[in-house]
């Protein structure tokens, strides 16, 4: 049998049993008592990968991020109540629908990757979240889920704002002169950019084409949403160790019949960052 497929196996069991022994105590405290189980009504609405924008915020980087830590097998899932037996993923470049089996907390997601499946542990106790357990690489992934609460058509947005926030949380203040910018600039976790001149948008890459500099750096597009098409301009950005200066590169493409070959340029924006503002 298959070590990743077994191992998963044990966990599932492992977690279910713990779920159990929870939800049987008598002298277990409320906010623990066994809850609603997992069905099509309780699970509707976008799940975010939370580990991973964890991770993002500690490195100041979506490529460390995925690099030192996972990237998982989707950022965001999404539970529509009328279509019961599915569950929609988004990766950050895809998004796709799979079929899936709901049986009390578990929820196998079927197909996920060839002749392969992964799974979903709904905690019905206590925090109301998603371990996503996904034995279709060589390795193991455990990955933690979220019901977002943002108000946004679809997961990958739900997913957005929340990289956006772990990502550029904090009010940042131009560091020299010559900064095409007011004294306050903020990314808000909505994707709207104040206080840089010409733009009031920007878009952090996640996956796909969009790495336009490959593993070299971070990539952040900034827009004007008036005029969308035409203004989308991408950048290069880098945290230094304690993730409070942020500097913004220009990209230069050396070569467009080739993906990924622009490289770090000038830098086109310096700021300092104060959290919690």
């Amino acid at each position: 049998m298959n070590k990743a497929f077994l191992f998963a196996n044990l966990l599932i069991i492992t977690l279910f049993a713990c779920k159990q022994d929870k939800g049987t105590d008598p002298n277990a405290p409320s906010h623990i008592q066994a809850g609603e189980k997992a069905s099509p009504n309780v699970l509707a609405g976008h799940w975010i990968a939370l580990d991973f924008c964890a991770f993002a915020n500690q490195y100041g980087s979506v490529l460390q991020a995925m690099n030192n830590a996972h990237k998982p097998y989707a950022y965001a899932l999404t539970f529509i109540p009328n279509k019961p037996d599915s569950v929609i993923c988004y990766n950050g470049a895809e998004t796709w629908t799979l079929p899936v089996k709901i049986n009390a907390d578990t929820i196998t997601v079927m197909g996920a990757r060839p002749g392969k499946n992964l799974f979903l542990i709904y905690h019905s106790e206590g925090e109301k979240d998603i371990t996503m357990i996904d034995p279709t690489m060589e390795k193991v992934q455990i990955d933690k889920f979220i019901k977002s609460k943002a108000t946004v058509q679809d997961g990958f947005s739900a997913f957005n704002t929340a990289l956006n926030h772990h990502v550029f949380n904090g009010v940042f203040t131009p560091i020299g002169k010559g900064n095409p910018t007011t004294d306050k600039v903020m990314f808000l976790p909505t994707g709207e950019l104040q206080g840089v001149k010409g733009f009031d948008r920007f878009e952090i890459c996640s996956d796909g084409d969009c790495f336009l500099a490959g593993q070299d750096i971070d990539v952040v597009s900034f827009y004007d949403s008036r005029n969308e098409q035409n203004s989308t301009k991408f950048y290069g950005y880098r945290y230094n160790g304690q993730n409070d200066t942020l500097t913004i590169y220009n990209l230069t493409d050396t070569n467009p019949n080739e993906k990924g070959m622009h490289k770090v340029a000038a830098q086109a924006y310096k700021f300092a960052r104060k959290r919690g503002q």
